[in-house]
């Protein structure tokens, strides 16, 4: 992980979790339309699911510190959340990233809202289910500017992720050593 990586990753947890207190939220006000979850999902469909875990991990806590919700709640839907999308792997299709990023974002968001009810007894399971469908439709709508505008980020020249560097030459199993 490179410094550029990790400035970056704050940065968009920071601008996404903003724009989600200030825009997203009363502009959908009866949708549970995440920003940050989809640019866990956006991230994690473009780098993978250990990339996918870390940073929806960072992401749902810092989440959690700024609601009033119990701390830890968006930390553990959202982890999973990266872990999933991650493994769905990198498509090349943008209406298929978006509707993955959208639907797995409003999945999660449905999960944190039945967990809240479970654990805090705040929120409404109705809500939860009735909700699902509009929401992932938004998220999808939503996803068809953010997941290509994340995989543009994540594919410059000072974003791209580390590859690994070979300094020996392996041909084959050595003989007679």
């Amino acid at each position: 992980m490179t410094r550029a990586r990790v400035a970056a990753a704050i940065a968009g947890i920071v601008t996404a979790v903003l724009l989600q207190a200030t825009l997203i939220g009363p502009a959908f006000a009866p949708l549970a339309v995440s920003l940050p979850a989809l640019v866990v999902a956006a991230v994690a469909l473009v780098d993978g699911p250990a990339v996918g875990m870390s940073f929806g991990f960072a992401t749902g806590l810092a989440t959690d510190l700024a609601s009033r919700h119990p701390a830890g709640l968006l930390a553990l839907c959202w982890l999973g959340l990266g872990l999933v999308c991650g493994a769905l792997g990198e498509r090349r299709s943008r209406p298929r990233d978006a509707a993955t990023a959208g639907a797995a974002a409003a999945l999660a968001g449905s999960a944190a809202t039945l967990l809240l009810v479970a654990v805090d007894g705040g929120g409404s399971a109705r809500d939860a289910v009735v909700w699902l469908l509009p929401t992932a439709f938004v998220g999808t709508v939503l996803g068809l500017g953010i997941v290509p505008f994340v995989r543009a980020m994540l594919h410059t020249e000072y974003l791209r992720a580390p590859q690994p560097v070979y300094t020996e030459l392996v041909l084959g199993p050595s003989r007679g050593r």
